[in-house]
């Protein structure tokens, strides 16, 4: 049923569309000979339907331009209200800046005052301090003279009372006075002979004062020569300690620290009193003479524990410290100490005190020799031929430790050398040449 509905409207379309839409051709001659073209009914529709979607169109723009036209004019109306409330703005602020630069300088000049009226305050108060203290003195003086006056009262009565006492002795005194006329004879005498006496004890005393004069200048002089000399050598000794590139106030500490634990003090404490100048000068002089000598014995206890000699009497460095290229693969390494080339068995001796920590074969050292010198000294002997000494066994400066050799990793007869500092290497270098320094004087 559907169908059927379906295709009588579509045949009443084409009804509709032939009545209005009639098949025609269009004849014209050209040299004699006449043709014809024909329209049909799809051609004139889609004509026409062309020029309904143009006129449409056209339309639409038209009346789209028209809207947006208007539109654009109602925005410009509106920005160009907007520009005005922002001009009006503008100028409200600039009222309220000059407002407030105004009220800014109304407070400055506000703050001025109250500055000059807070320093008022102050020197008055001041003033007002002063004159209550310049009252109470007046007031303790006041109480002072009255408690004067008081005490002047009482004595003048009890002088009072002496002069009548003395009245009443005065007549036994007018006997007396034969006596004490005597005794004032002898006392003379006396005196005299005491003054003859004072006169050769002050000469006496003017020439033990030249004497102690010359000898405080004696002393002073070779005190001043044994400061001068101690300060030269502790000059040379920290010239040869700074050479090394050690931390020599941390050295310095330690070293003190541990006589500090090993020596005893005591006894009972003896206040401090201050003598006559001239003693107390040479005593300040002995005293910093003194402190001299005792750094200088601290320097020199340093310089006994410290390697700063070679181990080798006759020898040849062969390899540096620092980075150098493997003897055996040719690689790039950090050479921790340094190489002395010599003779098979020459004498390896110690470059300082101490004990022996390691006696016997550790690796590519191949046979060696580690030495403990206090203050975090070390010292490292390697590729020895023959070891001397054991281990815990203590060991005096240039004792004889070991020969050298070729053991362990070695590409022929030599000694490595090294030095730590609190387990850290240090070049030996820098201490070798220190200590040629030391021995050359």
């Amino acid at each position: 049923m559907h169908l059927q509905n379906l295709q009588n409207v579509v045949n009443q379309l084409v009804i509709w569309l032939a009545r209005f839409y009639p098949q025609f051709e269009i004849l014209f001659r050209t040299d004699g000979k006449i043709n014809h073209i024909k329209i049909s009914r799809k051609l004139q529709l889609s004509i026409f339907v062309v020029i309904f979607i143009g006129v449409g169109w056209s339309t639409f723009a038209s009346f789209n331009f028209f809207i947006n036209n208007e539109v654009v004019t109602a925005k410009t109306k509106e920005i160009i209200k907007a520009r005005m409330a922002y001009r009006g703005l503008l100028s409200e602020v600039n009222d309220y800046q000059d407002k407030f630069s105004n009220l800014t300088a109304d407070l400055s000049k506000n703050h001025g005052l109250m500055l000059n009226l807070v320093e008022k305050n102050a020197t008055l108060q001041q003033n007002v301090k002063s004159a209550v203290n310049k009252l109470e003195t007046s007031k303790s003086r006041h109480k002072h003279i009255v408690l004067a006056r008081t005490n002047l009262k009482e004595k003048l009565t009890n002088i009072q009372i002496e002069l009548k006492s003395l009245n009443n002795h005065n007549f036994s005194l007018k006997g007396n006075l034969s006596s004490v006329t005597t005794d004032l004879e002898s006392a003379l005498s006396e005196r005299n002979r005491a003054r003859s006496n004072g006169e050769k004890l002050s000469q006496t005393v003017i020439k033990l004062q030249n004497d102690l004069e010359v000898l405080n200048k004696s002393e002073n002089a070779i005190l001043q020569k044994l400061t001068d000399s101690t300060k030269e050598d502790i000059q040379d000794i920290r010239y040869v300690l700074k050479r090394t590139g050690l931390n020599v106030k941390r050295l310095i500490s330690v070293q003190v620290n541990i006589t500090n634990k090993k020596a005893g003090l005591g006894g009972p404490f003896v206040a401090y009193k201050p003598s006559i100048k001239p003693a107390q000068n040479l005593q300040s002089k002995i005293l910093n003479l003194n402190n001299y000598l005792k750094e200088l014995e601290e320097l020199k206890g340093l310089m006994k524990k410290l390697p700063l000699s070679t181990p080798l009497n006759y020898y040849q460095i062969s390899s540096h410290f620092g980075k150098r290229r493997d003897p055996i693969n040719k690689r790039w390494a950090v050479h921790t100490g340094l190489d002395f080339s010599g003779y098979k068995n020459s004498r390896v001796y110690a470059t300082a005190p101490g004990k022996v920590t390691f006696a016997g074969r550790n690796g590519k050292y191949g046979k060696l020799i580690e030495i403990d010198h206090g203050l975090g000294f070390k010292t490292k002997y390697g590729h020895l031929n023959k070891i001397l000494v054991k281990h815990g066994q203590k060991v005096d400066y240039r004792a004889k430790i070991g020969l050298m050799g070729s053991t362990g990793r070695s590409t022929g007869p030599h000694l490595h050398y090294e030095i730590l500092v609190k387990g850290r290497h240090h070049n030996p270098w820098r201490l070798i040449k220190a200590g040629r320094y030391v021995y050359k004087r």
